[in-house]
């Protein structure tokens, strides 16, 4: 009896090689509706799924795109296309649909955006800014009455109230204070400074937490 020859029979190699066959229980759409099922597919295998999302947004009510949906019969041979350009096994349409690319990336770019938006929000303050208080203008008075008014303002908050009432008491004849006086123009200009001068020396403490919280979230 002759001896049986054993043939080993290698398993078929998955093919990397753009199929060009036409697959089982799949229906394929017409050539005008594939192209637009295939570019579409490519982008959305190159893109992710949320690039899926925003054509699904930007294209209610176009029947172009109803492919898209679970329900319609080309959205099997659309997955199955998505699934082919993931794995380089797709081959890219002859032609572009017109406007199609120009879409696909101002959706690209849309979403782009909208994380850039979500990452800038985590920095933009919720709270509005706190007034700023250390400034005043001042008035049109000599640079000599300017120091003047300054000066008294910078010793008065470094030294307190008595001082103040000692400063008038002792001056009250020289006109060069007399804007200590509630009556004069330049009594308001210099009570503003008072305040400001006294915040700096002698800060409160909301101020200073305030200014800490800043300084921590720079």
């Amino acid at each position: 009896m002759p001896a049986l020859e054993v043939i080993a029979v290698n398993p078929p190699e998955e093919s990397t090689q753009p199929s060009s066959q036409p697959v089982v229980g799949i229906i394929y759409p017409p050539p005008e509706v594939r192209n637009i099922v295939d570019k579409t597919a490519s982008f959305v295998a190159r893109n992710g799924p949320e690039f899926e999302s925003r054509i699904r947004q930007n294209e209610v009510g176009n029947p172009k795109f109803n492919f898209l949906s679970l329900g319609d019969p080309y959205h099997a041979y659309y997955q199955h296309k998505v699934k082919e350009f993931r794995e380089g096994r797709g081959q890219e349409p002859v032609a572009v649909p017109p406007g199609f690319q120009q879409k696909a990336v101002a959706s690209s770019t849309q979403l782009k955006q909208q994380e850039l938006l979500k990452q800038a929000e985590a920095f933009i303050p919720k709270d509005p800014p706190v007034e700023f208080e250390f400034i005043a203008d001042p008035p049109s008075i000599s640079a000599l009455d300017l120091d003047v008014v300054k000066l008294t303002a910078q010793f008065v908050a470094r030294n307190g109230r008595q001082f103040l009432t000692n400063l008038m008491n002792r001056e009250q004849r020289n006109y060069q204070f007399d804007f200590l006086r509630p009556q004069h123009s330049l009594f308001q200009y210099f009570t503003k400074l008072l305040e400001q001068y006294t915040k700096v020396l002698i800060p409160p403490k909301d101020m200073m937490f305030r200014l800490k919280d800043e300084c921590s979230s720079m």
